[in-house]
């Protein structure tokens, strides 16, 4: 599993198996078949495809859309 870490000016698409901590003040994009774990913060909306597992630990601002992905959440999200 790879490692995502410090600040992001914008969208992040996450094509491999990733934690993901920082900041991202865009949307974080998980690709079908990654697994992945949030523990920073994220402006956006926090975006799963077909087969995507998402563990959300860290503060999202945005929606979380799941498009035939799963998005655990443990932490916190204050978006529509």
């Amino acid at each position: 599993m790879s490692e995502h870490g410090g600040i992001v000016d914008g969208d992040l698409l996450v094509d491999r198996d990733t934690t993901v901590s920082g900041i991202v003040s865009g949307d974080v994009i998980v690709a079908a078949g990654c697994r992945v774990k949030v523990s920073g913060i994220v402006s956006g909306d926090l975006i799963a495809a077909e087969g995507a597992e998402v563990h959300l630990s860290g503060m999202l601002s945005g929606r979380i859309i799941e498009r035939g992905g799963r998005v655990r959440v443990t932490g916190m999200v204050s978006g529509a």
